[in-house]
């Protein structure tokens, strides 16, 4: 059997971080978005509880830049039903992000399952009347999954083939670099080495997706 090929759209525009309490950085967001980023993934929860520090304030000065802002909740192996709710307070009623992500990706203290994944994404499809986008790597999932392949993909590769999980044919956003690792490391303008992902289009049509992926 053959190996399977990457996802490379035509026009690939790289123009969109991430970051969370982890990063300390400059986090002077206008020269990012003088250089060319367009939109920013911010860390707001964890678990059922935990809130990252640093996800308002940076959530209105991306925002006073002109940046695009979504918000991503990293999954763990609690309830999903109460890890949503606790992300969508946070993220959605309180910081008024629309553009929301799950991060599903290996968790040695405390793994979701794929069960509790699929659970997880069905249940802020629910609560807001449409998929989150998926964070995670391809080693995650060993078949399709009918729910999880509903969500938009954000795949998570740090070299240069970015090969879809089984269920998965296209990327929406591919996180190809940390900032130390992967392909075209770059230090980003009033942040530093952070992630980064390139988007399957370009800016225009980036920032055309973004309300709609969070209407």
């Amino acid at each position: 059997m053959s190996n399977p090929a990457p996802y490379l759209p035509p026009v690939m525009s790289d123009a969109v971080i991430d970051i969370s309490h982890y990063e300390n950085v400059s986090q002077d967001f206008v020269p990012t978005a003088k250089a060319g980023i367009a939109a920013v993934i911010l860390k707001a929860t964890q678990g059922t509880g935990f809130v990252d520090p640093t996800f308002l304030p940076r959530v209105a000065e991306a925002r006073a830049a002109g940046l695009e802002v979504g918000a991503y909740h990293f999954l763990d192996g609690s309830s999903p039903a109460e890890q949503v709710a606790h992300f969508l307070t946070v993220a959605k009623s309180e910081a008024g992000v629309s553009w929301l992500a799950l991060d599903w990706e290996p968790y040695p203290a405390s793994q979701a399952s794929v069960m509790q994944a699929a659970t997880a994404v069905a249940s802020v499809r629910a609560a807001i009347g449409r998929w989150p986008v998926l964070y995670t790597i391809r080693s995650m999932l060993s078949a399709p999954n009918q729910t999880l392949s509903n969500c938009p993909l954000w795949l998570a590769e740090y070299g240069t083939r970015p090969i879809c999980p089984p269920g998965f044919i296209a990327w929406q956003l591919w996180q190809h670099t940390d900032g130390q690792v992967g392909s075209a490391v770059a230090s980003v303008p009033g942040v530093g080495p952070c992630d980064r992902s390139k988007f399957a289009g370009t800016i225009d049509q980036l920032r055309a997706w973004w309300p709609v992926a969070g209407a």
